[in-house]
């Protein structure tokens, strides 16, 4: 087996963790159960990962780091339609509020949580890149780029987890008036 196909290998084998911890939740996952709804063997996935707490953050991984791209995705879509964004967003959001669930179940457990929060570090490169993508946008700075992208996820996972749309909403309308406030761009202040 070559570098390429057993790369291939282990990401299906997280892929189907992660559909598995999706339709479970992490509070009732069993490598047992994954290997029997999966159809895999567990000497295999021990051949793929250390231990179980492997398995499990690397389909968290996985997951955050779907989900993430996805809504980045979807705020370029809507890079020069700003308020339809901040419109928009939480219907965005309500497809992957399951997914959102289960990466902050891992990223926040006592047994997974260090070692998922650690894992986690690599997408601040991540949140860099699309901060120069903002940055040349809106011709605003990095501090002000960052500042979007860390508030918006945090509202994102706060909206995910406590399912108030009314606050969230909230949030993303006072951070929509700011924006056009600070950046001065031509656009409609939202009501309050």
């Amino acid at each position: 087996m070559d570098c390429h196909d057993a790369s291939d290998k282990k990401q299906e084998i997280i892929a189907k963790t992660w559909s598995y911890l999706l339709r479970t939740g992490l509070a009732n996952a069993s490598v047992g159960d994954l290997c029997r709804e999966e159809k895999l063997s567990q000497s295999s996935l021990y051949y793929w990962f250390e231990n179980k707490n492997d398995i499990w953050i690397s389909a968290g991984r996985y997951g955050l780091a779907l989900v993430v791209d996805e809504l980045f995705r979807f705020t370029f879509d809507h890079i020069d339609r700003v308020e339809e964004f901040f419109d928009t967003l939480l219907s965005e959001v309500d497809r992957f509020k399951d997914a959102l669930r289960v990466a902050v179940q891992i990223t926040v457990s006592p047994v997974f949580g260090s070692q998922m929060r650690e894992k986690n570090m690599e997408f601040n490169g991540i949140y860099e890149r699309y901060a120069q993508e903002i940055m040349t946008a809106f011709g605003c700075s990095c501090l002000q780029a960052k500042v979007f992208i860390y508030s918006t996820l945090a509202f994102v996972v706060d909206y995910a987890i406590w399912d108030d749309s009314e606050i969230t909403q909230m949030l993303l309308d006072n951070m929509y008036n700011r924006i056009v406030g600070v950046l001065r761009l031509d656009l409609p202040f939202k009501g309050l």
